[in-house]
Order: C-alpha cells, then structure tokens, then sequence
C-alpha cells in the first residue's frame, strides 16, 4: 500500500555500529501507538561495519512507503547523519532516536496531541535513564507553555525532542558537523530561541535513554576541560548573537557557566597537585571573567559565586579551599549583619570588600524559611489552638517572635495573632563545628474567634492560617497546610460555635489543609440545633434529629 498524504512525523535515526540495539530501537519505533501510516523513518547508516545497515534494509523493505534508508561514509559523529536526515524529511514534525535507545509506545501520539494543542514548534519528551542520568526536573509535570528564561528547560539541550520542520527549514538549523561534543547543544539552542511556544510532556516515559555495555555512546568517555569550554564558548557566542542583553541571556549563558566551566572545578580539584591546578585555573579564567557578568552572578548560589569570584583572580589555592567548603555542605556558623545574613567560608574574610556581595545567603535562607511544624490543632470553645514549631533557618532563636498570620481567601488585610515562644532545647541543632541554638522555636497560640478581628468576631468566609517568624531583624512567613505534624488530622471536621453579632444564628468552623494552605471556613449553621449537634459528630446530629421528630 502507497500513503502520499505528508507523514505527521520524521523520525530521524543516525545509525553506527548499533547492533544489538538497533533491533529493539526499531521495534519500538513500528510499535508505536500512532500508526506507521503517520510516520517517516529516515535512517542513514553512518558507515556501521557490524550489519547495522543490512538490519536497516530489511526494514525498508517491509516498509517501503515508510522508511528511507541512507549509506554513507563514516563521519565520526552524529551531526552528518542527522543533518542528511533533515535533508531527507517530509515530516510535519521531526523526532531524532538515537539508534541504542527506545521509546515509550504512546511517545509520539502524545508528543504531536500536544503540540497541536498548544501550537508548539518544540515539545520536550520525557526522558528515562536506562544506566544513563537524564534531567528529571524539568520533567515533573506537563507544561503547555514553558518559559526559557526560567527554570530547567535550558538545561536540557539532548535532541530527544519534538520539533516543528517548519520552523527548522525557515532558520536553516542544522548540526554543527565540526563540533565533536555539544553539536546537540547547539541545535536545540537555536530551535529554543526561534520556538514561539515550548511545551514539555512530563506525565508518559518517552524516550528511553540506554547506555551501552560496550561504552559506545560517543559521550559516555571523559571530556577533555580545554575541549569543554572552547566549545562551550561558541554556545556563549551562538546565545549572545541571539538574544538581547537581559534576564534571558543571563538565564542561558549562567546554564553553560554551570554545566560547563564550574563541572571541571570539582572535587578533583582540591586533589590536584599545584602544577595541576593551576593549568586548571589558566584554562577557565579568562572565561569566567567573560561570563560571570552581575546578571549572570545574580543567578548563582553562593559555592558557585566563591568559586567564579577566585577564579577570576587566578588564586588557586583559595579555590580548592571553597571548593572543599562547598561539598562539605558549606558549614560555619552563618553571620548576621544589618538584617542580612552571611555564609562563612574560608575565604574571603568577613572584613574583605567582596565578601557581603559575595556571601549573601538572605534569599536562599529565607526561601527555606520558615522551618515549621504543627504539632496539634484543637478548639476551646471559640478559641482556636495551634502549637508546634518555627524558627528561621541558620538563625539563633534567642529573640525570635512568632506570629499566626490570618487572611480572608488569602488575600486582603491580615490579622495578625502573636504566639507564645516555648522552651525547645531538643531543637537545638549542630552543623560542623557551630551550634544553632533553636532553644525557643516552639510556640503556642491561641486565636479567639469571639474577638480576633479587633475586638470583634471573625466574619464568616474562608482565612488561610499561615505563620511568620521574625528574629535578629530577618522576618520569614509560610503556609501550614504542608507543614503538619503526624499527629494532626487531615480530616476537618465541623466545630459548633457560639459568636456575637449572630444572633441566635450559630456559626461552624473547620479547620484543614486545602491546596498546600491550612484553611479554616467559618459559615453560618443551618440551625442552633444542628450546629449543638456537630459539638457531638454527625452521627449524634442525625440522632439528636430523630428524637426530636425533625420536620
């Protein structure tokens, strides 16, 4: 049977010595949930001496209408292959399958129903590691509109991807066949930048990501530094050229300052002999002063900013020293200063100009902040009790002040309800050789509906409960709705309660975790009867009905 209507998707499949896994690659491939019918395999053997071609034209006879196989001489790396591929395709849409890996039976169904949802001209497909680390992150949920400039979606730059042709002829993009590592960087990077909406198919295992037993995959082997970082800068130069200066540029090019420069700072480093060390850091200075621009630093954590910082100034042995901080999970006690707060590593010293711009760790602190828990929730009444835990992160407990934070639909003025601070010496915590002294992170508090809101009842509606700490001038606040102890129930149930301002009209508070937040909803009772009867549970109001002959 001959199909002329234009195949939804060209599969893309580079072939060298592929063998035993070519097999099961292509098997995946012609079991895929989508129908032959709506694919185009364009395979080109890139001069396999193992059988990996015969394999391929076997293939191609069963499938006359819908494989291409291409022979060619040995090129030594993907990019000729792939782009003899692209030169081949008629496909709405490209998938490159590399031809030891496999994938999902649904991956191409699901990758094309997403892009024609969202108009996608790149849809990330799921990677799964098979004896190989892939990037996780960014996959942890499905994504309609994926915004580069933020988050993990530049730090996958493999080919395993769903990309629009059209969008691939108009901007000419094709595999740098010079390159002999990141020539996939540099493809995916271009097609990022020219993609009008990227998507990311989280919830199905794509593409299965094999490592060889014979170590053939070209990147399996060491990489060699100076050959990193020559090839990252052309990546450096390929994002400058397209992009303008600002949070985009910054986001990517701190992506290869990562991935790139910082991965041949690590812990060998502090290993190396002298005369190593300092080839090391004669190769990667002259970039890190390049790169590490204030926008660039901005998006760094503090290990990486002190290793850039002594990079630039070629100190060598100040480098491994951070460097041996860092992995030992950066201890030393951190420095209050002004409403700031300081790591405290070995280098610079904290009288040094470049150390507050260098170990300011206020945000990061701050965004793990509070460290919380509530241990019980009960009611009095109409008073409502909470008690548990909070402190700020790397902070002493000695003036700390904790505060039950209230807001209507989490919105509006809040009402604010100091805790009492409680003795809590078993919280006191050692990192290194410094103590942090959590002596009075524990709280109760107790919030009176009757007169919480200036003296009088809370109004009915929905008030997330939430906390704040505040202590040696660094203030943090946190929902609750995740930060319940094992003890406290998830359940709400309903508590009768007897308010001014309503008349006879009895009012009901539950209190709950809803949507990460804790939530209590007051509203009014259906009746004085029935909201007594929620004091004794449901199951005593249907009885309490019963024996009232209830109309």
């Amino acid at each position: 049977m001959n199909v002329s209507r234009t195949p939804s998707v060209s599969v893309v499949l580079p072939v060298y010595n592929s063998m035993p896994y070519l097999e099961q690659t292509l098997a995946s491939i012609a079991q895929q949930s989508i129908g032959m019918d709506a694919l185009e395999i364009v395979a080109v053997d890139d001069g396999s001496t193992d059988g990996s071609g015969t394999v391929l034209d076997t293939w191609a006879r069963k499938h006359p209408w819908r494989m291409k196989v291409v022979h060619q001489e040995a090129s030594g790396g993907p990019s000729r292959p792939r782009n003899v591929g692209l030169d081949h395709a008629t496909g709405t849409y490209v998938f490159f399958v590399d031809g030891d890996d496999c994938l999902g039976p649904e991956a191409l169904e699901r990758l094309v129903a997403m892009a024609e949802k969202n108009g996608s001209d790149t849809v990330l497909a799921k990677l799964i590691g098979v004896g190989r680390r892939v990037p996780k992150q960014v996959f942890a949920k499905n994504v309609d509109k994926a915004d580069l400039s933020k988050g993990d979606v530049y730090y996958t730059l493999m080919p395993f991807k769903l990309f629009r042709r059209e969008v691939i002829e108009k901007h000419h993009l094709r595999f740098p066949e010079h390159m002999r590592i990141s020539e996939d960087q540099h493809f995916v990077a271009r097609a990022y930048l020219h993609s009008k909406v990227i998507s990311i198919l989280g919830d199905y295992d794509c593409y299965y990501v094999v490592k060889r037993g014979d170590e053939g995959n070209i990147t399996a082997g060491g990489i060699d530094f100076k050959l990193m970082l020559e090839q990252a800068a052309e990546m450096v130069e390929l994002v400058t050229g397209l992009t303008e200066p600002g949070p985009l540029r910054d986001h990517l090019i701190g992506r290869h300052v990562r991935v790139e420069l910082l991965r041949g700072l690590d812990h060998r480093f502090p290993d190396a002999d002298d005369a190593e060390r300092e080839r090391l850091v004669d190769l990667g200075r002259a970039y890190a002063e390049q790169w590490a621009t204030p926008g660039v630093l901005a998006e760094m954590n503090v290990g990486e900013k002190l290793r850039l910082h002594f990079l630039r100034e070629g100190r060598a042995a100040e480098l491994a020293a951070v460097i041996d901080w860092d992995l030992a999970g950066r201890p030393g006690k951190a420095l209050v200063r002004e409403g700031r707060l300081y790591a405290a590593p070995p280098f610079p010293a904290p009288d040094s100009p470049a150390y507050e711009e260098l170990c300011d760790i206020t945000s990061s602190a701050l965004g793990a902040s509070p460290r919380r828990r509530v241990e019980r929730i009960a009611w009095k009444g109409t008073v409502l009790e909470l008690s548990g835990y909070a402190y700020v992160d790397q902070v002493d407990t000695d003036d700390l002040a904790t505060e039950i934070v209230l807001r209507r639909d989490g919105a509006g003025p809040e009402i604010v309800v100091p805790a009492e601070q409680i003795a809590s010496p078993h919280l006191t915590v050692s990192r290194g050789k410094e103590t942090y002294d959590y002596g009075r992170a524990c709280f109760r508090a107790a919030i009176d509906l009757a007169t919480v809101a200036d003296g009088a009842a809370l109004p009915n509606g929905d008030w997330h409960i939430s906390l704040r700490c505040t202590a040696r001038g660094l203030s943090a606040h946190g929902a609750l709705g995740t930060a319940l102890g094992g003890k406290v129930s998830r359940r709400a149930d309903e508590h009768a309660l007897s308010l001014p301002g309503a008349g006879k009209r009895l009012r009901t508070g539950r209190v709950g975790p809803r949507d990460g937040q804790l939530v209590l909803r007051l509203k009014a009772a259906p009746s004085a009867v029935s909201a007594y009867a929620l004091s004794f549970g449901w199951k005593a109001a249907r009885a309490v009905r019963a024996r009232i002959n209830w109309k």
